[in-house]
């Protein structure tokens, strides 16, 4: 007499085989997968840097490629969209194809739901304690957030956007804010608006090329340098295919909608970014170096303290400013991170001109997220571990 019956004995050899095939799955390419490293390797790495990158990001290459993880995602959306059931993800998809991010509360910070009014007083008595403690070096600060694209792109957004209908917003908060401290900020949100759609890469969180040129061009208004702007023209490309975004490179899925977009043709008037010796912080993101751009022997000094938004992009666009140098550094130590950048670094680099363009999503301070080397002047912080 056997130990197991016939029909246990087949359903082992079943369950054996499919353990086996999902450990071969392992070492069989995803037929759906782009065969791409997340996050691409900067060009500018020499071929030990590229190696170490690799080598320290082959899991979530495999992760990406490997074990039909491309393709599970694919067939439960199929499975899905048959049964018409709505799909819970990081990001959604608005009326016209263009994708949105769904994380860090970004749909409710934009349309006003969530208003994290101790958060947003936080960075607000940052940026003024920052003006008072530079004003008497003549330097002047200039603040400009980078909306998120459902505080834009609002023909794109989803019917159920529709009926979110706030008053307020963190965004209006922080003007409002800023301008009772007498520091100077411009609204980028009307200013991208009055641009032609899309104004956002529609698979990607980040504003497109043109938006980004004209909101360079509002705060060199803003900062009374209106002879500082830079003709569109002049340092965009003529429209053509971009590569897929960081929302579609993130989700694994095949692209429904085509991405383009106007690529920087910039003649550059600065010198090859260089490492600072004033600005020693860098950011925990390999790609988030803090890093000068020399333009002329003298001239203003200009410091950016942004994210992906303006790296690599306006440092370089002071094609027609009497400036010497344009540093950028993150101004948060980790990538999703908010105000903990270090304020010595500031004051060593000595800027006449610093320009904070923290994306919208990230701009309030967080927790007990102080800059190093800036005095805490107020009574009301956040408790820390609070949740924001």
């Amino acid at each position: 007499m056997t130990l197991l019956s016939r029909p246990r004995r087949y359903i082992g050899v079943l369950v054996a085989g499919l353990f086996g095939f999902l450990l071969l799955s392992n070492l069989i390419p995803d037929p759906v997968a782009s065969g791409q490293w997340r996050v691409a390797i900067p060009d500018s790495f020499t071929w030990d840097q590229k190696l170490n990158y690799k080598f320290r990001n082959i899991g979530i290459y495999i992760q990406d490629n490997f074990g039909f993880r491309a393709t599970l995602p694919v067939l439960r959306q199929n499975l899905r969209e048959a049964l018409g059931s709505p799909d819970s993800r990081p990001f959604y998809t608005g009326r016209d194809g263009q994708l949105f991010w769904g994380r860090e509360q970004a749909p409710a910070q934009s349309a006003g739901a969530l208003v994290r009014a101790a958060n947003v007083e936080r960075f607000v008595t940052m940026v003024g304690e920052m003006q008072r403690v530079l004003a008497p070096k003549g330097t002047r600060i200039v603040v400009a957030i980078p909306p998120n694209a459902q505080s834009v792109e609002l023909e794109a957004l989803p019917t159920w956007y529709d009926k979110l209908n706030y008053p307020v917003t963190e965004y209006d908060l922080a003007l409002a804010g800023l301008k009772a401290e007498g520091v100077t900020a411009v609204d980028l949100r009307p200013v991208i608006k009055a641009g032609p759609r899309p104004r956002y890469l529609v698979t990607d969180t980040h504003w497109n090329s043109r938006s980004s040129v004209l909101s360079f061009n509002a705060v060199m208004v803003a900062a009374g340098h209106p002879d500082w702007q830079v003709d569109p023209a002049a340092v965009l490309g003529p429209t053509s295919p971009s590569a897929r975004g960081d929302l579609l490179r993130t989700t694994r899925l095949p692209p429904k909608v085509k991405e383009e977009d106007e690529p920087f043709a910039i003649k550059d008037r600065a010198a090859a970014p260089r490492l600072d010796p004033a600005l020693k912080h860098h950011n925990e993101h390999i790609a988030f170096k803090s890093l000068a751009y020399d333009y002329a022997p003298t001239g203003q000094r200009v410091l950016i303290l942004g994210d992906s938004f303006t790296g690599g992009a306006w440092p370089r666009l002071f094609l027609n400013a009497n400036v010497s140098v344009v540093a950028w550094v993150h101004e948060s130590r980790r990538v999703t991170g908010s105000c903990d950048f270090n304020f010595d670094d500031v004051k060593a680099f000595a800027p006449d001109l610093i320009i904070m363009a923290r994306t919208e999503r990230f701009f309030p301070c967080y927790g007990d997220n102080w800059p190093a080397g800036l005095p805490r002047p107020w009574s009301h912080a956040v408790p820390n571990n609070v949740a924001p």
